[in-house]
């Protein structure tokens, strides 16, 4: 039997407004919370289950003032600043991050979890050798921290150090990322494969998909017979590649392999330390889709085509920090050499639709990988940021501009213009987070030295 509302504790309320959150009862567990705050202004469980229901509904800003008040009002409170520290990096606000995460050092400095935070603000914040060092030590304090063994390999590969970043690359599954396995077949550990038929695992998005089936022919240059699990959506883009003895659609189907092995553990164990030695997969558009791009091509109102893409997939947890805005992009139509070709999929794109843009920036709608991969081969250029299309535009050979976050993924590395991976792919990086004003200023002017290198200007 319900108790009077008149006579619930703080403490009460407080249970009431957890029960409501975990049946997704979002607006009943804000108002069982303020109640419980309204009795008990300093019920640290209270701001943070507050701040956690906006952080879920989206609202960054609201959190973060439950968090800031959930500080103040337990200023030792050690779940109440680490969860302040992640926030703030969430946010891009890795300085804050960084200051908030200095001071939980100072009062506790003999706490591997508080090093552990320390040392990804520092990360962020561009402290890379310290946080390195740090994620090191803890390593050897706690060989199987996977943690710190995936952030330490992040730093490691973006800064080309290849040789040390791969094995600790394979602690990821100690994070509960693993590929849609065999229940049946053992990993393979790198031992002689010679007339062996072993399964290759998809992991990843499919960008990191599309990176990595460049090593398959050194896989079947092992003597292996290479068995194929290639996700559905990517069948027709990759159907050409070399390196592939059969394509298979089950892990446990009857496929006769003797051996698993995921797509992303094959840079380790084929010991790949140089980019240069592992070129692009070669991947062709689908030509039954010419007629359809001719058509988008004949909108064209100027003679410089550039693809663009604001946003890669929403699900992904670093989205916010390398995704951009379409009106970001939108001083590149300001061009009048340029014309403007959307090719972004998923929510994003309504940014475009709502947008009321007309033919200033054509939107390329309802094409696959395979068709996308046809319509970049006949641009110009694709102007993006970080997401699967930049690998098949480096991948079919079309000059694709990359717009970088300020802790961009290890495959475009930390520094340099150029990437390692792809010969046509050229980086345009933030100096602020989530500050893309400079960057697409950067862009605006290498547009025009194109333009003028091509007699348009």
């Amino acid at each position: 039997m319900t108790r009077d509302p008149g006579h619930l504790t703080a403490d009460d309320l407080y249970a009431l407004a957890l029960r409501s959150f975990g049946r997704e009862q979002c607006a009943a567990a804000i108002a069982y919370a303020d109640a419980c705050l309204e009795l008990c202004p300093d019920h640290l469980d209270a701001w943070l289950l507050q701040a956690e229901v906006h952080s879920l509904e989206e609202r960054p800003t609201a959190a973060l003032a439950c968090l800031t008040r959930a500080v103040a009002t337990q200023p030792a409170s050690a779940t109440a600043l680490h969860r302040l520290i992640a926030h703030y990096l969430r946010l891009g606000r890795s300085g804050d991050a960084l200051r908030v995460a200095e001071q939980l050092k100072n009062r506790q400095p003999d706490d591997p979890e508080i090093d552990y935070v320390l040392a990804v603000a520092r990360s962020r914040r561009g402290q890379r050798d310290e946080a390195l060092a740090t994620f090191r030590e803890l390593l050897c304090h706690n060989p199987h921290d996977a943690g710190s063994a995936i952030e330490a390999s992040w730093l490691a590969l973006g800064q080309r150090d290849y040789q040390a970043g791969w094995p600790l690359w394979e602690h990821r599954f100690g994070l509960n990322v693993s590929p849609a396995a065999s229940q049946h077949l053992p990993f393979w550990d790198g031992s002689p494969l010679l007339g062996k038929k072993i399964l290759v695992l998809p992991e990843g998005g499919y960008g990191d998909i599309i990176w990595a089936v460049r090593f398959l022919p050194a896989l079947k240059a092992t003597g292996a017979k290479v068995h194929f699990l290639c996700p559905p959506a990517l069948l027709r883009l990759l159907q050409s590649l070399e390196g592939v003895d059969e394509w298979v659609d089950e892990a446990d189907g009857p496929h006769g392999c003797a051996l698993q092995v995921s797509l992303l553990s094959l840079p380790s164990l084929l010991n790949v330390n140089d980019p240069s030695l592992h070129p692009p997969a070669r991947l062709q558009g689908d030509s039954s889709f010419a007629e359809k791009r001719d058509s988008l091509l004949a909108r064209a109102r100027a003679p410089l085509r550039v693809g663009i893409i604001w946003s890669g997939n929403v699900d992904y947890g670093g989205n916010a920090d390398r995704a951009a805005q379409l009106q970001d992009f939108l001083p590149l139509a300001e061009l009048p050499f340029v014309q403007l070709f959307s090719l972004q999929k998923g929510p994003p794109q309504r940014q475009l639709i709502e947008g009321g843009l007309g033919d200033l920036v054509i939107d390329c709608d309802d094409f696959d990988f395979a068709e996308t991969a046809l319509l970049i081969q006949a641009l110009d250029i694709i102007v993006m940021t970080d997401s699967a299309a930049a690998h098949i535009a480096g991948a079919v050979g079309t000059p694709v501009w990359v717009l970088l976050d300020t802790f961009p993924h290890w495959y475009h590395c930390f520094e340099g213009e150029r990437s390692d991976w792809y010969p046509g792919m050229r980086y345009f990086r933030q100096e602020k987070s989530r500050n893309w004003t400079d960057v697409v200023g950067n862009i605006r002017e290498a547009l025009k030295r194109v333009a003028k290198s091509r007699g348009i200007l």
